[in-house]
């Protein structure tokens, strides 16, 4: 007796084809599958928002002071905000030097045409071998892009963390990862945000 379970998961992208046809192998996924990478960039993406949410919800705050109250009420309003909101604030509450701030709009549209306009990307087409190689590098520029983004922003929570002696639990190994992006970014911190006057 078949297993039907099995025989749908096997079946493309819900269109009746086999996964091979459309060339994604469920059963061993690598860096040559462009679909692997980009599930893992869309995974990354989420993690860097978050960053980013952070440092406007705690690290960058407006002058008023941060109470339960206005916790629960900004959490709930910025629920369903788009990451170019939360880039906005950054811009608001901070000075950005030109080489962060440049960094920032070109994340911000790589990642709005990757999620929202792939098909605007020039060359982008997932049925053809010259297709997935553009989507891939573009892919790859976005994940690389992405990551200096995230350690940027975790370097500033990081300062933020010491100056005002908030230290969550790190997960097993993330002192040496932490360090790594202190050592790599804590000296221009202060440069890369700077307070608005």
């Amino acid at each position: 007796m078949p297993n039907k379970a099995l025989n749908r998961q096997q079946k493309g992208a819900g269109l009746g084809l086999p996964m091979a046809t459309i060339g994604f192998n469920m059963t061993s996924p690598n860096s040559e599958d462009i679909y692997s990478l980009i599930g893992f960039t869309l995974t990354y993406i989420q993690v860097v928002e978050r960053s980013i949410s952070f440092v406007t919800t705690y690290v960058l705050q407006d002058d008023d002071p941060l109470t339960l109250a206005k916790l629960n009420s900004i959490q709930a309003k910025e629920r369903k905000k788009a990451l170019g909101y939360f880039i906005g604030k950054v811009k608001e509450r901070a000075t950005l030097a030109l080489p962060l701030e440049n960094l920032l709009s070109d994340y911000l549209k790589n990642r709005n045409d990757f999620i929202h306009n792939n098909d605007q990307i020039p060359e982008w087409d997932l049925n053809t071998e010259r297709g997935r190689c553009v989507a891939k590098q573009f892919t790859v520029n976005l994940l690389r892009q992405a990551h200096k983004v995230n350690e940027i922003f975790s370097a500033l929570i990081s300062r933020w963390q010491e100056q005002t002696g908030i230290y969550p639990p790190e997960p097993h190994g993330g002192e040496e990862y932490i360090r790594s992006i202190d050592d790599k970014y804590g000296a221009v911190i202060d440069i890369l945000f700077m307070s608005k006057t």
